[in-house]
């Protein structure tokens, strides 16, 4: 299906993967395939919705997950842009690697870790106010999405990204999207667990809060040790789902 077809009723509601990834996801293979070029401008989010039956909340995720991936090019007023850079075999090597190996999920977080502290720093001394408002809007989102695992996972990488892009470092970014990409279904699958087990995303909500006030308050210092916190509790918690016998 190309961009200016419209999507069956109902094509993009059956899956657990989030709508806007669905669309950036259909957006960013016209672009591999040559439909888009570099500085060519996308349809507008009114059209994209229209011609793929989604809303304009939707388009505006994916055009957010396009950015942050560095695919596009955002301006408020102006209609996003096809970026010269484009991560995509990066994603795919890591995809690849996620798939063939158990092993490498704890190697991506263990290099997730190691990229993505030095971003948190960089971010906050390098942030847009636009940016940090940004941050603030998706947290309260989070806070409002505890039984909605699919928002969840769709709204930390978006918090995670906009923090990549703000650290003004174009790979980084890059990286750090290839690997949130990568690892989607671990996100989702530990999210199932915590909700199974009776608990809630309070501490994972009350991490991000920390990080986003030191993001505020321009530490880098700070920043840095609340991404570890969050990204060093992640690693030990998927560690332990390794572990977790078959329908334990």
């Amino acid at each position: 299906m190309t961009i200016g077809e419209s999507a069956p009723e109902g094509q993009w509601r059956h899956t657990r993967v989030p709508l806007g990834k669905q669309i950036a996801d259909q957006i960013r293979d016209l672009i591999k395939t040559g439909g888009l070029t570099d500085g060519d401008p996308l349809p507008s989010e009114s059209d994209l919705a229209n011609r793929y039956g989604v809303s304009q909340r939707v388009v505006r995720d994916a055009l957010r997950t396009l950015t942050n991936q560095g695919v596009v090019e955002t301006r408020q007023g102006k209609r996003a842009t096809v970026s010269g850079l484009r991560p995509v075999a990066v994603e795919d090597y890591f995809r690849l690697a996620v798939d063939a190996h158990e092993e490498a999920i704890d190697e991506l977080l263990e290099l997730r870790l190691a990229i993505e502290t030095k971003a948190a720093g960089l971010a906050a001394t390098r942030a847009t106010a636009e940016e940090i408002a940004e941050l603030r809007t998706v947290m309260a989102q989070l806070n409002d999405a505890e039984d909605d695992l699919t928002r969840r996972v769709e709204l930390d990488m978006a918090f995670h990204g906009t923090i990549a892009r703000a650290s003004r470092n174009r790979f980084f970014q890059s990286i750090l999207d290839a690997l949130a990409e990568a690892l989607t279904a671990e996100r989702h699958r530990g999210g199932q667990l915590t909700e199974a087990a009776g608990l809630t995303h309070a501490e994972t909500n009350t991490q991000h809060q920390a990080l986003l006030l030191a993001l505020e308050a321009r530490d880098a210092q700070l920043a840095e040790q609340c991404m570890r916190a969050i990204l060093e509790r992640a690693r030990h918690y998927f560690r332990d789902l390794d572990s977790t016998p078959p329908g334990a």
